[in-house]
Parts: structure tokens; C-alpha cells; sequence
């Protein structure tokens, strides 16, 4: 009887430990790799000329007073 315990504990554990070990394994095959763009075929690329600005994203007031506030909370550590 002790034996068939031993057994059966053996086999349960293994059927757990092994669905953890065999979770992550997922057989699929890989993804296609891009076509070649133009630009890289072709070796120009193109880009905005170097008298452009960049334009600054507009913000939030909320989220300013958020971020002085942080700050100053921050401040005082």
C-alpha cells in the first residue's frame, strides 16, 4: 500500500511540475520577414529639412499643476 502512495505522489507531482514546464512552449511557425522598403533598397532616406522647428506638443494645465506639485513634494525629501 505504501508503495502504490509513493507511486501515485510521484506521478502526480510530475504531471504538475511537467504542465508548468511545457506552458510556455507554443509551436508555431516564425513571422515573414517585411518586404524590403524603398528607401532602404535604394539608400535614401529622406528627412525634413534642418531649418524645421519641432513643434512642441501642447499641455495640459492639469497636468502641469500635477507635475509642480510632485516637485515640490519631492522637494522637501
Amino acid at each position: 500500500m505504501t508503495r502504490l502512495r509513493q507511486l501515485s505522489m510521484a506521478i502526480v507531482l510530475t504531471l504538475m511540475l511537467g504542465t508548468y514546464a511545457l506552458a510556455g512552449i507554443i509551436d508555431c511557425p516564425p513571422a515573414p520577414a517585411p518586404p524590403p522598403s524603398s528607401a532602404t533598397a535604394t539608400g535614401i532616406i529622406e528627412c525634413p529639412p534642418s531649418d524645421a522647428q519641432p513643434v512642441a506638443a501642447p499641455t495640459d494645465p492639469v497636468v502641469d499643476f500635477a507635475f509642480n506639485l510632485m516637485q515640490s513634494i519631492l522637494s522637501l525629501f
